[in-house]
């Protein structure tokens, strides 16, 4: 057997972990000296310790370690956990990823103030169109963007150019709020398909789907938002500039038109239209 510190230095934990866990009945010595005080333990009593470490990192609590490993626990079972951990941590780090590149992005838009970059902005005139879409009245930007996906899965691995086909065409969100609101946007988001087109759609994420007709816009300012999704602001103050510039007042309802989806976590390469109605800054709606 080993006394307190060599067991430590074997199982790479402290001793004064060990005393604590001895100290409230979770993880006991196979032995103490009742005249020395001193601790043994034994090598066999590794995967009992590591069966405590590893319910510890997952997050429980002393009391819930108590209670599993009383209940014998088996390896399969806190693998199961470990995996729902992994996740967690996964999404947490993504989300502390897209933060640091919103930031960036907003540092960049500071250091080049006034200056539009690679921003095209062109003004033109959009057809009658046909729109398959779910409505959001209160959606989240995240909340969005879990859409997005969803409806990429219900449409075919390669979708062809807008308007050359009578299936499915380009994912899009139509933004109706009047006010950038990123915990409470009304949105709809869906598809275009074909005029002609016979398919139908029910659900998307437990909201229903409706085919509508979107009118013809005769001034649509538009640009491409090329990159990461956390700098789309970007490309709404290249717009903000030119209707400025150019005297026009934005109407609604707004489209992000995604011509180029992420594939994974890590892929940065959406590319999007911005498509923003416009008017003449003198004119009545």
């Amino acid at each position: 057997m080993f006394r307190i510190g060599e067991f430590s230095k074997i199982a790479q934990v402290s001793g004064r972990l060990l005393r604590y866990y001895d100290q409230v009945g979770l993880f006991k010595p196979l032995h103490t000296d009742t005249m020395t005080g001193y601790r043994y333990y034994s090598a066999s009593q590794l995967t009992e310790l590591n069966r405590i470490l590893a319910l510890k990192e997952l997050g429980l609590t002393l009391d819930q370690i108590r209670r599993l490993v009383a209940g014998k626990i088996s390896p399969s079972e806190i693998r199961g956990m470990l995996v729902m951990k992994k996740a967690q941590i996964e999404q947490t780090v993504q989300q502390e990823l897209a933060q640091v590149r919103y930031i960036e992005s907003r540092i960049n838009q500071i250091e080049n103030e006034g200056v539009l970059r690679e921003y095209e902005v062109v003004l033109k005139s959009v057809p009658i169109q046909k729109f398959v879409a779910a409505r959001f009245p209160s959606a989240t930007l995240a909340g969005c963007r879990a859409v997005v996906i969803d409806v990429r899965r219900l449409l075919p691995a390669e979708l062809p150019p807008h308007g050359q086909s009578k299936g499915p065409g380009p994912i899009a969100m139509l933004i109706h709020s009047e006010i950038w609101e990123a915990e409470g946007m009304d949105v709809e988001i869906g598809f275009f398909v074909g005029e002609d087109s016979g398919a139908k759609y029910s659900l998307l994420g437990g909201h229903p789907m409706h085919t509508q007709t979107l009118p013809q816009v005769e001034m649509m300012a538009t640009t491409i938002h090329m990159g990461i999704p956390e700098a789309g602001h970007e490309s709404y103050a290249a717009l903000g500039f030119w209707a400025e510039a150019h005297h026009y007042r934005f109407d609604t309802p707004s489209r992000e038109i995604f011509i180029r989806l992420p594939r994974t976590e890590d892929d940065d390469s959406l590319v999007a239209e911005i498509q923003i109605p416009v008017l003449p800054e003198n004119s009545e709606k």
